[in-house]
C-alpha cells in the first residue's frame, strides 16, 4: 500500500520529466461479479480452440471480457490491424525508444487495454506515439497505470480504426521488459516478448468504441 502511494506521486513526475504533461490514467483491477465470470468463462471455453474468431455477443462491454481474460485467466494479448493470422511472427517493422522495444520479436501484454491501443491505432495517421502500462501490486491489489499520447496534428486525421486482439498463452512469451526501478515499488512494465513464432489461442475484433480511454488520449507530440 505504501509503495503504491509513493508510486502515485513519483510516476507523474517521471512522465513529466520525459516530456509527457498528462497525469496517467489509473485502473484498479477488480474481480468481476459471479454472473459475469460465468458468462466470460463459457465464452472463453468455447473460443480458445484453434486461434479462430470469438463471436462476442455478451451484454457486457468487450473490454470487460478482455480484461477478465488477461487479469484473471492469465492470458496475454497482442493488438494489430492484421486479421486472420494463424501464427504471430517476430517481425519488427517500426522503431522504439527502448532497446527492448527494438528487438526482433513479437510483443504482447498481460494487459488487454494496452494491447487494444495497438489494435486500434492507425500508424499511417499517427507515426509517433508515446504509451505505456505499469502494474503495481499483485492479485486483487493490482493497480494499472497508463499513458497515451499522439502528435497534435493526428487529432484531425481520425487516427483510430478497427483492429484485432489475439489472445495467447503467457508462457509463450518468456521475455519480460524488466525495468529495475519498478521492482522497488512491487511493479512491472506490462510488456513481454517472444523471438520465435507463436500460435494464438483465439482472436477478437475491436474498434475505437471499445477502447475505454479514448477521451484521455493526449495530443501534443
Amino acid at each position: 500500500m505504501i509503495r503504491r502511494l509513493i508510486f502515485d506521486v513519483v510516476n507523474p513526475l517521471v512522465l513529466r520529466m520525459e516530456g509527457n504533461p498528462a497525469w496517467p490514467v489509473r485502473r484498479r483491477v477488480r474481480p468481476v461479479e459471479a454472473s459475469q465470470e460465468s458468462a466470460f468463462d463459457a465464452l472463453l471455453g468455447a473460443g480458445l480452440d484453434d486461434g479462430g474468431p470469438i463471436n462476442y455477443d455478451l451484454p457486457y462491454r468487450k473490454v470487460e471480457f478482455l480484461n477478465y481474460a488477461c487479469d484473471w485467466r492469465g492470458l496475454v494479448a497482442h493488438g494489430t490491424q492484421l486479421d486472420g493470422l494463424r501464427v504471430l511472427e517476430p517481425i519488427r517493422l517500426s522503431s522504439d525508444s527502448s532497446d527492448f522495444g527494438n528487438l526482433e520479436q513479437i510483443f504482447c501484454s498481460p494487459d488487454a487495454i494496452w494491447a487494444m491501443w495497438f489494435a486500434i491505432l492507425d500508424k499511417s495517421k499517427a507515426g509517433v506515439t508515446r504509451n505505456g502500462c505499469v502494474r503495481i501490486g499483485e492479485g486483487a491489489a493490482r493497480v494499472k497505470y497508463y499513458h497515451f499520447a499522439l502528435p497534435a496534428e493526428a487529432r484531425d486525421r481520425s487516427p483510430f480504426t478497427n483492429g484485432t486482439i489475439y489472445l495467447a498463452r503467457a508462457e509463450d512469451f518468456p521475455s519480460p521488459h524488466n525495468i529495475s526501478a519498478l521492482q522497488v515499488f512491487g511493479g512491472d512494465y506490462e510488456e513481454w516478448g517472444s523471438s520465435v513464432p507463436v500460435e494464438p489461442l483465439a482472436r477478437i475484433s475491436v474498434g475505437p468504441h471499445d477502447f475505454p480511454y479514448l477521451d484521455r488520449v493526449l495530443y501534443y507530440l
